[in-house]
């Protein structure tokens, strides 16, 4: 009994921690549908908001390739809120 409790208790703690994962999933189409959007103000919101600043937003982009074919700094920038981007 104290082993079917064990197992069940794990199970659900697994379940807990990739429901967390999960829920931070990274929509990548629609961020680069929301990035074509960027001139009437669309603001990026599919992409993941990693450490304190800005700056860590823009590197997490640039590390994660999030920016796919285009321009790095220009899409990185737009993400992250910092900078001009075209």
């Amino acid at each position: 009994m104290k082993k079917i409790l064990l197992v069940v208790g794990l199970l659900i703690i697994i379940g807990i921690i990739g429901s967390f994962f999960t829920s931070n999933n990274i929509n990548l189409e629609a961020a680069h549908k929301q990035y074509d959007q960027r001139n009437s103000g669309v603001k990026s919101s599919y992409l993941p908001r990693v450490g304190e600043t800005k700056g860590d937003d823009y590197a997490n982009c640039i590390e994660k390739k999030f920016y796919k074919s285009k321009d790095p700094n220009d899409f990185c920038s737009w993400h992250a809120g910092i900078g001009k981007y075209k």
